[in-house]
């Protein structure tokens, strides 16, 4: 995963979609949505492969995560890096094995 500007689209196996954005920069990761911030961390792996954590937190108390009506909690993800500078990624909750996501993004720029 390169530094810069990503688009996400996170599915849920609570059948429920959001979208988002995200900035990489330096193995750090910064994001956020209507109703939701996020901070982490990623390490890159071998062969384009990567993991982070996130900690993300409820900020808009009008909008439910994916997840459900969670307002603090942290998502580990692995994921692949895309011919196309993106990546996907899947991950669950920690602490709450089955709740799972899946994450696509699209790479939009570089960062200033």
């Amino acid at each position: 995963m390169q530094d810069g500007i990503y688009h996400l689209r996170v599915f849920s196996n609570f059948n429920d979609y959001g979208e988002g954005i995200a900035v990489v920069r330096d193995n750090f990761i910064n994001g956020g949505n209507g109703g939701f911030i996020f901070t982490g961390t990623k390490q890159e792996q071998d062969d384009d492969q990567f993991s982070c954590t996130l900690d993300i937190k409820q900020w808009n108390h009008e909008v439910i995560s994916v997840l459900g009506p969670m307002t603090h909690f942290t998502l580990c993800l692995t994921g692949t890096n895309t011919a196309d500078n993106g990546f996907i990624a899947n991950g669950y909750m920690a602490g709450q094995d089955d709740a799972e996501v899946a994450v696509q993004a699209k790479y939009l720029s570089p960062i200033a």
